[in-house]
């Protein structure tokens, strides 16, 4: 391209220099008319003798230019005009197109190592990320059996990531060659039609292609300056996302799959194994609802809670989590089985309990309704014994002196406090103070004559309260 302007201002200079020595030529014969300016002079005069005069001038002036054409083209046949200038015309071509030639050549070179620097990139790319998955499979404690198929697969998903690669650059890589060729046959051509008058210009031809040299040096230098630069940034920009990613793969674990330190949890985690049979679950006990202390249906909806518990607990123990997750979920689903088989029995026994001691309720109030009945067909009895012998009670129990049962005669009043004594014949032994305990009268020992005894059917009788006449 530089050539191809060269040539441009040679021409042009060339043709400026010879048009300005026949133009100074020709004024040199004679002075040049100005039409417009005479025509505007005489812009007012409609007269025939301006009219002539015009037509006058015309002719003047065609015979003018006519003269002064056939002087420069005289002058022009005359004039020697140096081809030399133009003689390297077809060697400029030549050479231009050579140089252009090699600079696509240079291009299409350069392209093509970008292509392959690319391809060779992107395989190193993904041989990282196969290193990464075979790390992280690795740090998932998977059983032998599944690490050898996880990484069979990532080998594979590997493989074919890079022959989609290859398969991706192979038709490019492929036709930048056949590009590289096509330029290489042109070269090959262009050389062969270098005539005679080329060799002849040899030494310009070195030079040219001297300068060629220098310029495809440079450029060599100054791309693979830029190529060195944008390895080296890649290289860092790889190594800062490689950071980047352990960084936060590293932080998503920690907060994902935490380690639990607290005191309490490493002494329930540190080996800690999964018992191999869980303990049994009991049926919730039927007495349960049939004496109404739980609903219907209430067992069938306590297995089925606890079921879904133990399939979402499944799902998330077969999540591949780190650190204190798997063993906390394990012990977490070990735990709520073990606390379900205890809550179980303890309701098993709890209802048997129930149902046993409802049974002996029962039983005693069966028991106790008979002993009332005799209770009261006694305290009938009683009373009407103490009406018939006019007393105003007995003693029934004295085996406590601080707890005596008594039967007092009906209407009889004896308050809380209130005193009397303990009568046998015609002598009174004891004297006691009442007080009543549930309803019902009893009385203790205040004083005891020495020697006696208190025994049952002693005779009661209770000191006449102050105003009682009255």
């Amino acid at each position: 391209m530089g050539d191809d302007n060269e040539i441009r201002q040679l021409i042009r200079r060339e043709s400026e220099s010879f048009l300005a020595k026949a133009l100074k030529e020709a004024e040199g014969t004679g002075h040049s008319y100005d039409f417009e300016r005479e025509f505007a002079k005489t812009a007012k005069n409609r007269s025939f003798v301006v009219v002539a005069a015009t037509l006058a001038t015309i002719a003047a002036l065609g015979a003018a230019a006519l003269g002064v054409t056939r002087i420069i083209e005289g002058r022009a046949a005359a004039a020697p005009v140096d081809v030399a200038a133009f003689e390297a015309l077809n060697l400029r071509d030549l050479l231009d197109t050579a140089k252009r030639n090699e600079s696509e050549m240079e291009q299409a070179r350069l392209e093509l190592n970008r292509l392959d620097y690319d391809l060779r990139a992107g395989i190193e790319s993904i041989d990282r990320d196969y290193q990464a998955a075979v790390q992280s499979i690795a740090a998932r404690d998977y059983q032998a059996g599944e690490e050898a198929r996880r990484l069979k697969e990532a080998a594979a998903a590997a493989a074919r990531e890079k022959q989609a690669l290859r398969s991706s650059y192979s038709p490019r890589i492929k036709a930048k060659q056949a590009q590289i060729d096509e330029i290489q046959g042109r070269m090959d051509q262009y050389d062969q039609r270098l005539t005679d008058q080329a060799r002849r210009q040899q030494e310009l031809l070195d030079n040219e292609r001297r300068v060629f040299e220098v310029d495809k040096k440079r450029q060599a230098a100054f791309y693979e300056a830029r190529i060195a630069e944008l390895k080296a940034a890649r290289a860092k920009d790889v190594a800062a996302l490689q950071r980047q990613r352990d960084s936060l793969a590293d932080s998503l674990t920690a907060r994902y799959n935490p380690k639990f330190e607290d005191e309490r949890s490493a002494a329930l985690l540190a080996g800690w194994k999964e018992p191999e049979a869980p303990g049994p679950q009991l049926a919730l006990p039927p007495y349960l609802a049939q004496a109404g202390l739980a609903e219907p249906g209430l067992g069938e909806r306590l297995e089925r809670s606890f079921q879904d518990y133990l399939y979402l607990s499944s799902k998330l123990r077969s999540v591949p989590y780190l650190n204190s997750v798997p063993p906390a979920l394990s012990r977490m689903e070990a735990e709520a089985r073990g606390a379900v088989a205890l809550y179980s029995q303890a309701l098993a026994a709890a209802g048997e309990g129930l149902r046993e001691r409802d049974e002996r309720i029962a039983e005693l109030a069966a028991r106790a309704e008979a002993a009332e009945k005799a209770l009261a067909s006694y305290g009938w009895a009683v009373g009407e014994y103490l009406r018939e012998n006019r007393e105003g009670g007995y003693l029934l129990d004295p085996r406590d002196p601080e707890d005596l049962s008594l039967a007092l005669g009906p209407g009889l009043p004896a308050p809380e406090g209130s005193a009397g004594y303990v009568v046998r014949g015609d002598k009174a032994i004891a004297r006691i103070s009442f007080f009543t305990r549930g309803g019902e009268t009893r009385a203790r020992v205040t004083e005891l004559v020495a020697g006696e005894a208190l025994r049952p059917f002693d005779v009661i009788l209770v000191e006449a309260q102050p105003g009682a006449a009255k």
